[in-house]
């Protein structure tokens, strides 16, 4: 008898750690059924580039217009700065700075939250400059990757082949991938091992193991989506959701099978980019050419990486 219940005991345990073990793959799991997606502000040219600031508020971008906008949770979305060239994607620094890819002034920035002040992160490699920064990623070491592509917002020319970099936290420039065709949305996993790439024109996301900063190996096709994959984001369980345009929010695991998509039918026509935010970081945030909207979710997106503020 107290061998029987020993072993039941030892099967809840088991059951139990199971459970908790496994990654949600059911789109049901993610976003309950007939859940559709809020507009949160509308108007804009095209948005894109949304960031979460460490209470889950939102940052995006409008590059047509050079403007960054503001969405405090619960309240209207207002102006934060208009003079952010071509801003396109954008994520915290661990100083807590709102950096910036600067598509068409061929830079990356980073602009404090407060004050507004500006400063230039790269803006040349090997003595010349880039073709259109696109979006980046940060590591823990503040050292960050970006993609370059060109999508001639401005008429500029290609001047080099669109490639991604790494740009370390002295300064110093490496190119790190060259597979894409188009590279454009790039996401660190939170614990720094594994870098995930989007080839927009060729429809695929690449996985790279990140061995140090800068430091790339195993180069894998992840995923052959049928679509062309924007900006990206992950939820806690290693999730990965990807704005592809009119295609929607595409999910996958994190073993690279499919969930589902969220798209028309959730309230989502577009997709360029998406986070999550929120009070709970349970809110994905998307923004969708005119508009910007969120949608309620039953998981929990990765935090921002930032820690305390610079002065």
């Amino acid at each position: 008898m107290k061998h029987s219940i020993f072993l039941s005991v030892l099967w809840v345990a088991f059951c139990t750690s199971f459970a908790f073990s496994q990654s949600q793959t059911s789109l049901d799991d993610l976003v309950a059924p007939e859940t559709k997606a809020v507009v949160l502000g509308e108007g804009y040219t095209f948005c894109e580039g949304p960031a979460a600031d460490s209470l889950g508020n939102i940052y995006f971008s409008d590059g047509t217009h050079d403007t960054i906008h503001f969405y405090p949770h619960g309240q209207a979305v207002q102006k934060f700065v208009t003079d952010s060239f071509d801003a396109n994607g954008m994520m915290f620094n661990p100083r807590g700075e709102l950096c910036v890819c600067e598509g068409a002034a061929f830079q990356v920035v980073a602009i404090h939250p407060r004050t507004k002040e500006k400063r230039i992160l790269v803006d040349k490699i090997e003595g010349g400059r880039f073709n259109e920064p696109n979006d980046l990623t940060f590591d823990a070491t503040g050292g960050f990757y970006f993609t370059d592509p060109n999508y001639k917002h401005r008429g500029q020319e290609t001047v080099r082949k669109e490639d991604v970099y790494y740009v370390s936290n002295t300064g110093e420039v490496s190119r790190v991938s060259t597979v894409c065709k188009q590279p454009n949305g790039i996401l660190l996993t939170p614990d720094d091992q594994f870098l995930y790439v989007a080839d927009c024109a060729d429809q695929k996301i690449y996985r790279y193991k990140v061995d140090g900063p800068g430091l790339l190996s195993d180069e894998r096709l992840w995923i052959d989506l049928g679509a062309h994959p924007d900006g990206m984001t992950l939820d806690v369980h290693g999730n990965l959701y990807m704005g592809c345009g009119p295609a929607g929010v595409l999910i996958y695991d994190k073993e690279g099978k499919r969930i589902g998509v969220l798209s028309k039918d959730h309230g989502i026509p577009y997709a360029s980019n998406c986070v999550f935010g929120g009070p709970n970081f349970s809110i994905l945030y998307i923004t969708a050419a005119s508009r910007f909207l969120g949608i309620p979710t039953k998981t929990e997106g990765i935090k921002s990486r930032h820690f305390e503020l610079v002065p």
